[in-house]
């Protein structure tokens, strides 16, 4: 890594305060490799602006989406440990966010946990060292389980997409009294009227009525909502494997009953765009249009992947050849990430001046009518 490049300005930074290249180079790579800096002591700045901000939101709830991305490092043959996904090209990490989103606003706070997996296990920013690699529900309900016991004075409902769909995890969260809203499966079987039917046909009936506009693929289309209740008898099956090396039978359950959100995307025409079928345990208290719009916000954890991953922060470019190296500066990258989102958030004029200074230093082109991205 070159600290003088264009990507690395606070690297060099806070590295040295020496004035050679190759000094503030050992420096970062002294720090980034350096054992006793723990991934749990880099987080704390992040979890303590996150508690500070939330805490200034007027709603009494508070969003965490969860996502994975994967960061491919098909050409890095130096680093460590690489695992290949679906085919000989797909090499490379897997990180896994957590990121707290204000519910009155849908504004992105900051991510309050992260774990970076590779061949052999899993690092995260909730235990230090290495743990054996779980599925991805497993390993995120763990991490789900710590996140509920951070000093957030807020109901959290937790934002999965349709891989969130799993009936063993749905009951378990559940069980464990943590809301979600996670986008089901329609193909997926369910209980409906006492008639056991698949999720799209369910959806298929439900009356929607227009709300509002959103943003979707970069033109504004029209948002259409309906809500039911259905329950959910199915058996699970897990991925997991016996000592023989069989796949664990089906396993029965509750019967789970949740609210069902069928929301539709629509352009100017009627033409339906998109349709999601939202599973929730929320309470009625919030209403169905605000559930969908709650999902929709889901969508800043991936414009989060894609400010690590571009010009951001170039995540795919980095040079460190381990995965602990790789999450240390991912964290020291996501506190750039969270000063950004906190400066985007406050609308007084010095706030104001300074949106605009970075943005013209950015030299990003912006849409017509777009103050910033």
């Amino acid at each position: 890594m070159n600290p003088l490049a264009s990507l690395a300005p606070a690297l060099k930074d806070i590295a040295s305060t020496q004035k050679t290249s190759f000094a503030t180079t050992q420096a970062v790579w002294r720090f980034l490799n350096n054992e006793n800096v723990s991934f749990q002591q880099l987080n704390q700045p992040l979890q303590k602006l996150a508690f500070e901000q939330i805490a200034l939101s007027n709603h009494h709830y508070a969003l965490v989406a969860h996502d994975w991305s994967q960061l491919q490092y098909f050409k890095h043959n130096n680093k460590l440990n690489r695992f290949k996904r679906t085919h000989a090209s797909d090499k490379g990490y897997e990180l896994q966010s957590s990121l707290l989103i204000d519910a009155e606003t849908g504004l992105p706070i900051a991510p309050l946990d992260q774990t970076l997996c590779d061949a052999t296990g899993r690092y995260s920013t909730f235990t230090d060292g290495h743990k054996i690699k779980e599925t991805h529900l497993n390993a995120l309900c763990e991490q789900i389980e710590h996140i509920e016991s951070l000093p957030i004075e807020k109901k959290l409902v937790h934002i999965i997409d349709r891989e969130g769909d799993s009936i063993a995890h749905l009951r378990l969260l559940n069980q464990q009294e943590h809301l979600f809203l996670i986008r089901g499966k329609e193909g997926n079987r369910v209980e409906y009227q006492g008639e056991d039917v698949k999720l799209r046909d369910v959806s298929d009936q439900i009356p929607t009525s227009q709300t509002h506009t959103i943003q979707y693929k970069g033109n504004c289309e029209q948002l259409y909502v309906g809500e039911t209740q259905i329950s959910i008898t199915r058996n699970a099956r897990p991925m997991q494997k016996d000592e023989t090396g069989k796949r664990v039978p089906p396993q029965k359950g509750k019967s789970l009953t949740v609210r069902l959100i069928v929301v539709e995307v629509k352009n100017k025409q009627g033409k339906s765009l998109s349709r999601w079928s939202l599973l929730s345990n929320v309470s009625s208290e919030i209403p169905s249009i605000e559930l969908a719009t709650w999902y929709y916000w889901r969508w800043k954890i991936e414009n989060y992947f894609k400010l690590l991953k571009q010009a951001g922060h170039d995540i795919e470019s980095w040079l460190q050849t381990t995965p602990q190296a790789i999450l240390r500066r991912l964290l020291i990258a996501s506190m750039a990430c969270v000063l950004t989102w906190r400066i985007q958030r406050e609308n007084d004029e010095k706030n104001s001046r300074v949106r605009v200074f970075l943005t013209r230093l950015s030299g990003r082109q912006q849409k017509r009518g777009t103050r910033e991205s």
